[in-house]
C-alpha cells in the first residue's frame, strides 16, 4: 500500500507542475511575445509530460504485478485502514487535478486557434489576398492553390 501511495503522490506532484506550466503557456500566448518564449514553454511542458508517461508505465507495472486493472480497484481491494483512506483521498485529488488539466488544455487549444486566426488575418491583409491555412485561395481545391500570383510575390 505504501508503494501505491508513493505513486499517487508523485502523480499529484507532476499534475500540479503541469498545471503551473499550462498557466505559463497561457500567459505567453496571451502576450504574443514571440516564438522563442512559446517554444521554451512547450519544451518545459513536454519534459514534464515525458516524466508523467514514465510514471504511468511504472503504475502499469505495479498494477500488473498485483493483477489489478486500475489503482482504484487495487486500493478498494485492500482492507480498511488509514493508508487506504489516505490513498483514496489522494486519488480524489489527482482526479480533480486531471479534470483541471483537461480544462486548461482546452483553454490553451482555444488560445492557439485564436492565434492562428490572428496570423491568417494579418497575412491576408499584408498580401491583399484571401488565403486559408495552407496559403491557397479561400475554399479552393488543392490543385487550385497553385495560382499565378503568389501571396508573397508583392513587395509589402
Amino acid at each position: 500500500m505504501e508503494e501505491a501511495i508513493k505513486l499517487i503522490r508523485r502523480q499529484m506532484v507532476i499534475c500540479s507542475r503541469i498545471d503551473g506550466l499550462f498557466e505559463e503557456l497561457k500567459a505567453v500566448l496571451r502576450k504574443g511575445t514571440g516564438g522563442k518564449d512559446l517554444s521554451e514553454a512547450v519544451k518545459r511542458i513536454e519534459s514534464v509530460f515525458a516524466e508523467l508517461s514514465g510514471l504511468e508505465e511504472g503504475q502499469r507495472e505495479f498494477l500488473r504485478a498485483r493483477q489489478q486493472e486500475n489503482m482504484v480497484g487495487f486500493i478498494q481491494a485492500q482492507p480498511a485502514s488509514v493508508e487506504r483512506d489516505v490513498a483514496m483521498r489522494l486519488l480524489s485529488q489527482v482526479e480533480s487535478l486531471q479534470q483541471q488539466l483537461s480544462w486548461q488544455s482546452e483553454m490553451v487549444k482555444e488560445l492557439l486557434q485564436h492565434s492562428k486566426a490572428f496570423i491568417e488575418y494579418h497575412i491576408n491583409v499584408l498580401s491583399q489576398a484571401r488565403a486559408d491555412g495552407p496559403y491557397g485561395p479561400s475554399g479552393a481545391a488543392p490543385a487550385e492553390a497553385q495560382r499565378g500570383r503568389k501571396m508573397f510575390d508583392a513587395n509589402v
